[in-house]
């Protein structure tokens, strides 16, 4: 009940927030750059020997990029704005002085921080399938007229959600552990360059920034992601307790 309370004030606080709207405003970034790559490069699609497989290129495509690219940053940004809703304003003194447990008060902030992601990876999922019916409309013949693969997007996206849960939970505690937003912003570019020269070598699957594309990948070519799924789904949930461990024994943020 207590965690139920801190959730229902931090909905309050994101409520009407930047942090919010970026969720379903962030994934048409990568919707748009594919769109137009796949009307440029019409012909392409209209080559290719199984009508099924443009709607596998294309989500396929979107799942990757977003998950290599576009999330590590996304996440980077959403944990620092919701770590800043307390540090911008000098709260955690008030907060810690109320009769909640401040470990309910890391759990809120964890959760919302996983909400929000989750939030992101189903409207990518409702922008695959709409913008591929749109595609069936604007330019026939591509191969979109086959049965959209509902399933299979489902997923690609659900198993790099709980792939991302480590990198969430590792940012969650950067950006509350340190007042700083450019701290936390520097760890999170750091980090995903890191993971874009890292992504085709031997040590890619081990590195965390890579598991939600990783995961991805594998599904798309077939491959067995289990070990990179569990790393970052209960990796995830090993670093959630360990950060709000740490932050909430310290005296002062």
């Amino acid at each position: 009940m207590v965690i139920i309370r801190a959730l229902r004030a931090e909905r309050l606080k994101v409520k009407r927030t930047l942090a919010l709207w970026l969720a379903p405003l962030m994934p048409l970034v990568i919707i748009g750059l594919q769109l137009a790559i796949v009307l440029q490069q019409q012909a392409q699609y209209r080559n290719q020997d199984g009508a099924a497989q443009a709607w596998t290129d294309y989500g396929g495509q979107i799942v990757f990029l977003w998950t290599m690219l576009l999330l590590p940053l996304f996440v980077t940004l959403e944990s620092a704005l919701l770590a800043n809703l307390e540090h911008g304003n000098q709260q955690w003194k008030h907060l810690y002085s109320l009769p909640i447990p401040r470990g309910a008060i890391y759990a809120a902030k964890q959760i919302s921080v996983m909400a929000i992601i989750g939030l992101s990876m189903a409207a990518l999922y409702i922008y695959i399938v709409l913008s591929g019916l749109a595609l069936r409309l604007l330019a026939p013949g591509l191969g979109f007229e086959a049965p959209v693969p509902v399933w299979e997007f489902f997923q690609y996206i659900a198993l790099a959600y709980l792939a991302s849960w480590l990198i969430i939970s590792i940012h969650t505690w950067v950006g509350l552990r340190w007042h700083s937003f450019v701290v936390a912003s520097a760890v999170g570019i750091a980090a995903m360059v890191i993971a874009v020269f890292m992504f085709r070598s031997d040590w890619s699957p081990w590195y965390p920034w890579t598991y939600p594309g990783t995961v991805a990948h594998y599904l798309e070519v077939g491959l067995d992601p289990l070990k990179q799924l569990l790393a970052g789904s209960v990796g995830g949930v090993l670093v959630a307790f360990l950060g709000g461990w740490e932050v909430t024994r310290r005296d002062v943020l």
